[in-house]
């Protein structure tokens, strides 16, 4: 019976085989778990990179709250009645400058998270397209904490102006 392959070709076609085996295993099992082990490390070391931050401004706590009051008592924040009333108070000069009309503002729910809490107030509005970037920029950028978690502009039926549907909430150190 005549031999089909050589001694050579054997040890040949064994190594062909077993590259190929090798590679299917490296790509699909292999590689998958190394990726995964990356992804993991690199999401750790920002865990710790913001844990560290955290860690110091812990440390800094005092420091930063009295540097806070400091900041705050110079610059006469309105404080009557509390967050209730310096939210809206807020929203009015703000929309003042911004030439926007305030049709209606309605403070809603205050929850409390530990530390802070987080007061809602629901504003209509009147302007024109340019009051409104202003007005946006100048919420987002106060000093008062305020941010803008819902809003809707709308074409009045005749001219130029827009009506504004707000969403802002203000956080409040407890």
């Amino acid at each position: 019976m005549p031999r089909l392959l050589t001694k050579r070709e054997k040890v040949i076609s064994y190594l062909t085989l077993a590259v190929v085996i090798f590679s299917i295993g490296f790509n699909f099992v292999l590689a998958p778990i190394f990726k995964r082990i990356d992804t993991l490390n690199k999401e750790t070391g920002i865990v710790r990179f913001r844990l560290k931050k955290y860690l110091q401004l812990i440390r800094e706590k005092s420091s930063l709250e009295n540097k806070y009051r400091n900041f705050t008592s110079g610059l006469n924040l309105p404080e009557q009645g509390g967050a209730g009333v310096s939210a809206p108070l807020a929203l009015e000069a703000i929309a003042k400058d911004a030439n926007i009309r305030i049709v209606d503002i309605r403070p809603q729910n205050t929850s409390s998270r530990g530390v802070y809490s987080e007061s809602i107030i629901d504003v209509r509005t009147e302007g024109d397209i340019e009051g409104y970037l202003k007005f946006f920029y100048n919420v987002e950028n106060s000093l008062y904490l305020l941010k803008i978690n819902k809003f809707q502009l709308s074409a009045k039926p005749a001219g130029t102006l827009l009506e504004g549907s707000f969403s802002i909430s203000q956080l409040v150190l407890d």
